[in-house]
């Protein structure tokens, strides 16, 4: 639980609101990545 706390404190910086950011984009990018590979295999 405190682990948590800490990323939270870290993301209420200004360079800890641009980590996150990127880190979501990144994640949205690879799993768009991943279904757009399962579609292309169903064709």
């Amino acid at each position: 639980m405190g682990a948590i706390l800490d990323l939270v404190e870290k993301m209420r910086s200004p360079t800890g609101i641009i980590v996150t950011i990127l880190i979501i984009a990144v994640g949205v990018f690879f799993i768009r990545w991943v279904f757009a590979d399962d579609n292309k295999e169903e064709k």
